[in-house]
């Protein structure tokens, strides 16, 4: 069955393991959050989760509905059973696509408000990128793209933010998951990712493994 990657947008940070007892049904699950890969079935549903680990779970209950046979890199909080399977508490919307070339996006796209990287990692193929967002309300439109650029021993790949003019009153989280397939990259090879800071800028460099 062919899989295919979806247009979608945390971090390295995984949460401690928690340990719960449901006293209705005596079971003891093991709770975690943090970036994987969810792939769909025929019907849309979620059956087959990956951490950035190699580590592939089953999940055995139906959570909501997606499109049919499609990849999507998300932000979840996962429950494991005795059995390590997975059921899924919350999945969390995370932007993820190749990154176009940078000389091909025009320069009236490529705004640099800032924004704040709160953490990173490299893991699964991927750049997992934990953002802060200020915003003035709830609901407002924001556009977050990145690109990649290539020079001598070095791929580069730039966030851009278009807050269109909102007010800066609090933050909002988004999440980055930039697939790094396609690019030739060898082990030990460095990737630089930048943007434009709040306070400052951010010029971050990470070991391809």
């Amino acid at each position: 069955m062919k899989r295919t990657a979806l247009l979608l947008a945390l971090t390295a940070i995984l949460l401690p393991a928690v340990i719960s007892c449901d006293e209705e049904e005596n079971k003891i699950e093991t709770m975690f959050s943090g970036f994987m890969s969810g792939y769909t079935d025929s019907e849309g549903y979620v059956t087959v989760l990956k951490d950035d680990y190699g580590v592939q779970y089953m999940v055995n209950e139906k959570s909501e509905q997606l499109r049919p046979d499609t990849l999507y890199r998300m932000v979840a909080t996962v429950a494991l059973d005795e059995n390590k399977t997975a059921r899924i508490l919350q999945m969390e919307p995370t932007k993820s696509f190749y990154a176009p070339a940078d000389s091909l996006v025009p320069d009236s796209v490529k705004v640099t408000d800032p924004v704040e990287i709160i953490s990173m990692y490299l893991g699964g193929g991927y750049i997992n990128i934990y953002l802060g967002v200020r915003v003035s309300k709830e609901k407002t439109v924001h556009r977050l793209l990145y690109t990649h650029k290539d020079s001598i021993g070095r791929k580069k790949f730039t966030i851009y933010h278009n807050a269109y003019g909102d007010e800066p009153v609090y933050t909002k989280h988004a999440y980055l998951s930039i697939p790094l397939y396609g690019y030739g990259l060898a082990k030990n090879d460095t990737v630089f990712l930048s943007c434009c800071g709040y306070e400052e800028d951010y010029e971050r460099k990470l070991v391809f493994k």
